[in-house]
């Protein structure tokens, strides 16, 4: 399972303006932390109430 954080912009020269999300693993001590483009996101995980 994956904790949303946060949205952001995409700033690089490629990608400039695309929309990113930004979560990490839900429920470890340490947790990675990742970015996705934000549909990629949408369509690949589902929302989970807690």
């Amino acid at each position: 399972m994956y904790l949303k954080l946060d949205e952001a912009k995409n700033c690089t020269n490629a990608n400039d303006g695309q929309l990113m999300v930004y979560y990490c693993e839900y429920g470890k001590e340490n947790p990675m932390k990742f970015v996705r483009e934000k549909t990629e996101f949408l369509e690949k995980f589902e929302a989970v109430k807690l």
